[in-house]
């Protein structure tokens, strides 16, 4: 079964499995960035969970469900690599669902939460 990697785009190309590099500056990096102003009325800057939370929300939406689709054929089989540290959540995550078939990721950073390892 596929899992995350940490580490650099250069460094995907030496993993001892079939690896793709999803992190900033690929096709498949989260637009999201921890700290941005988030969606709400007050506009709070987000933490990584939140980060998370709201790139798996836009993959739910009508336009987002086609780059689900073309994502989940694309990384289907692969690790994925991201420079998040493995403690913390990452669109990885949601990548690896989708790609997995298992659904979309809401359950990916719930379930980080409740591990208590979040924030």
């Amino acid at each position: 079964m596929p899992v995350r990697l940490c580490g650099a785009d250069w460094t995907a190309s030496l993993a001892s499995t079939p690896c793709v590099f999803v992190g900033y500056g690929s096709q498949y990096a989260n637009p999201f960035r921890k700290g941005d102003r988030g969606p709400s009325l007050l506009g709070q800057p987000m933490d990584a969970a939140e980060v998370v939370d709201l790139f798996a929300a836009t993959l739910q939406g009508p336009v987002g469900r086609r780059y689900a689709e073309r994502f989940a054929g694309e990384l289907r089989g692969f690790d994925l690599m991201c420079t998040c540290p493995l403690d913390m959540p990452c669109h990885a995550d949601v990548l690896l669902r989708i790609a997995d078939g298992t659904g979309f990721a809401d359950e990916a950073c719930s379930a980080f939460n409740r591990k208590g390892r979040n924030r």
